[in-house]
């Protein structure tokens, strides 16, 4: 029985020496060692860097051509539909021309009057002529009265006066005869140029008057080589110029890029901005953009008008530089100067650098760094910890590192 008690009483201190040394094991953890610091780093790294400028633009025919009726009529005849590939000359449509040949009709019949009515003056002239001579003859010889002769040559001039008016009127009816062709040619509407019907804006049938507006009838366009036309907002307008490089994506085909060339930039905004104004001053609420024109070869016909374009403007290009991502910077001027966190026998040093372009995540590192350095980019991981805890706590979000 008392070997049974001593083996319990045994038992019992081990346990409770067990016990003793945990919490002495704990106590030394937690007050008497140091945690190592652990910081979120990298390193610079050599890589090609493009300077970009974006904007989003509507696709154009690089040509556009409306094709109007210039006379009035009901349409007869369409002989093409929307994205038939036209010749220049080809016949597009036809109006129907009787009211153009009733106006040529009467244009010619106009013309075939007047012209009577000077071959009946030119033989009244003649005859007046013949009778001035005879009268100045006997005027010499005394057979005739000088009131005679005064009216025989005053009805002479008279009928060349009339003459010279009946001739400005042909030229009037000529004239008349030749805008009636004119417009009798108009029923006929033929394509301006090689393209591509992409609008069709009648139907047969339809009656256009062209007395106050041209009607447009169709739309033309030359799609293989197309137009972007762009919109750059005013801040970054001052970094792009004609001839730089640029690409674009479409919605449909995001994993493929169109290459260009910016072609012209608008030396104003692509409309006037809206602004109220008081008694004293006034105050634009809207943004400015400016225009730019970028042209792309479209041989394989993907492109099509009205077409959303995510337009890169390469503003510079840098091959092979050293880097660093964009959130490593400190104390950043956004020109050239900036400061970066260097780790160094576990202490963190703020070091000067020089920087040169940069793109949506890394900045080139011109001087200050090499790619040995070991960069801090984020606080410690313990911090980080207890900060996240703190913030739980408190409700706060965390901030961004």
């Amino acid at each position: 029985m008392n070997k049974l008690a001593n083996l319990t009483l045994n038992k019992k201190f081990y346990i409770v020496l067990a016990i003793i040394l945990l919490l002495l094991w704990l106590i030394y953890l937690i007050f008497f060692t140091k945690e190592e610091l652990v910081y979120v780093t990298t390193q610079g790294q050599y890589r090609d860097l493009n300077q970009e400028v974006y904007a989003t633009g509507i696709l154009a025919g690089q040509v556009e051509v409306d094709v109007g009726a210039q006379v009035s009529g009901q349409i007869l005849k369409l002989y093409v539909k929307n994205g038939d590939k036209v010749k220049q000359g080809q016949l597009l449509c036809e109006i129907d021309p009787k009211i153009q040949e009733n106006e040529l009709k009467r244009a010619l019949a106009q013309e075939q009057l007047i012209k009577a009515q000077i071959g009946a003056k030119q033989a009244q002239l003649a005859q007046l002529l013949a009778e001035y001579k005879r009268q100045q003859q006997l005027l010499k010889s005394k057979a005739t009265s000088e009131y005679e002769y005064q009216s025989a040559k005053a009805s002479y001039e008279v009928a060349k006066y009339e003459l010279k008016t009946l001739e400005a009127q042909l030229l009037q009816a000529n004239l008349s005869v030749s805008d009636a062709n004119t417009n009798l040619g108009y029923t006929k509407i033929t394509a301006p140029m090689d393209g591509t019907v992409y609008a069709i804006l009648v139907e047969e049938g339809q009656t256009v008057n062209a007395n106050q507006t041209t009607p447009t009838i169709l739309r033309l366009a030359k799609l293989d080589i197309m137009t972007v036309e762009a919109e750059i907002s005013e801040a970054d307008v001052v970094k792009v110029k004609e001839g730089m490089e640029a690409s674009f994506t479409i919605l449909g085909i995001r994993n493929k890029s169109f290459k260009g060339t910016l072609k012209s930039i608008d030396p104003a905004p692509a409309s006037a901005a809206t602004t109220s104004e008081n008694s004293s001053n006034s105050t634009t609420t809207n943004a400015v953009y400016y225009n730019a024109l970028l042209d792309v070869d479209n041989s394989d016909g993907i492109l099509r008008i009205d077409m959303t374009a995510n337009v890169t403007i390469v503003t510079q290009a840098r091959q092979n530089v050293l880097s660093i991502p964009l959130n490593a910077l400190q104390n950043d001027d956004y020109v050239s100067k900036a400061q970066v966190k260097v780790l160094r026998d576990n202490n963190i040093n703020l070091v000067d650098v020089t920087t040169g372009i940069r793109d949506s995540y890394f900045v080139e590192i011109k001087s200050g760094l090499s790619d040995k350095d070991i960069i801090v980019i984020g606080e410690d991981v313990a911090t980080q910890e207890a900060k996240a805890l703190k913030n739980a706590t408190t409700g706060k979000r965390p901030r961004g590192i």
